[in-house]
């Protein structure tokens, strides 16, 4: 895997643009697909209607500020590893601060000046924990970070599109998760294997090689920084044929504009809950202020 920029190879996405999500061209297909758009369509339709079809605005909370600046870091050393740089632990907690202040400002939002000291602490606390981890000190030299693949498969009437924290040897996907406590190991592989299908998928079409293994990194920001990892076997046949099986019922029900609300848990934490009593089903975009 290289980083030069075609159609079926890796290229190393630019600081902050990892965000991939559904459009339509003008012939009504879909420019691509994501595996979180996936997700985001089966957690609930009119969420995703909402939010990737409108463009409804969300509120930007400090923990995504967080999360996106300890990626960053992460993805700063991973760089500077395979490009024989500075992972000096000042540098990368420093892109940490860099990237927490950049996006922030991009994100106009207001932290009061003792919590903002107080997350910069932590994020360096936690990049630090991570860079001491078994994880950063294995002596590799990384096959891609933030490896962005685009592939069109035959099941799918849009191409997949994917950005993959980093590749390790083995063609093995490694994906980030911060999370605020220790996380249930088992639950959260099955909530994110449709993800790390797709990553593998994306792989083995670009490469014409297997995946051996995937991996997700939980960087956990409780008061003593944890680095938690998963490493689990490729996708089989049964996995595969499932994911493609979920890929197709769900493409078909973004193509078919088919929207609707999906109660549970995730309504807690949801920014369009007025939208969503707003709604009638009928279609009148007007009636969701």
């Amino acid at each position: 895997m290289n980083a030069t920029p075609t159609n079926s190879e890796t290229i190393v996405s630019k600081p902050g643009q990892i965000i991939a999500f559904p459009r339509k061209s003008s012939d009504g297909q879909l420019d691509h697909i994501s595996p979180s758009a996936l997700k985001d369509y089966l957690g609930c339709s009119l969420r995703f209607y909402f939010r990737r079809v409108l463009g409804l605005p969300e509120p930007t909370s400090t923990a995504l500020v967080f999360g996106k600046a300890v990626h960053e870091a992460l993805q700063a050393f991973w760089l500077a590893r395979w490009r024989d740089g500075d992972t000096a632990p000042e540098t990368i907690t420093h892109a940490f601060q860099e990237a927490f202040e950049r996006f922030q400002t991009v994100d106009s939002l207001e932290i009061k000046e003792v919590d903002r000291e107080k997350l910069l602490t932590k994020g360096k606390a936690l990049v630090l924990a991570y860079l001491d981890s078994d994880h950063a000190k294995q002596e590799v030299i990384p096959a891609g970070v933030e490896v962005r693949l685009e592939e069109d498969f035959a099941s799918l009437p849009s191409p997949i599109l994917g950005y993959i924290d980093l590749v390790l040897p083995g063609l093995m996907p490694v994906d980030y998760k911060t999370v605020a406590s220790t996380p249930n190991v088992e639950l959260e592989a099955f909530q994110h294997e449709l993800q790390l299908t797709a990553y593998q998928l994306l792989i083995e079409s670009a490469t014409g090689q297997k995946v051996t293994s995937r991996e997700i990194v939980y960087l956990v920001k409780t008061k003593e920084p944890r680095i938690i990892v998963n490493r689990m076997p490729p996708a089989d046949k049964a996995a595969i044929a499932r994911f493609w099986t979920i890929a197709e019922r769900a493409v078909k029900g973004i193509y078919e504009e088919n929207w609707y609300p999906q109660p549970g848990m995730h309504c807690s934490w949801c920014s369009y809950r007025q939208q969503c009593l707003n709604w009638s089903g009928k279609g009148h975009d007007d009636e969701l202020g």
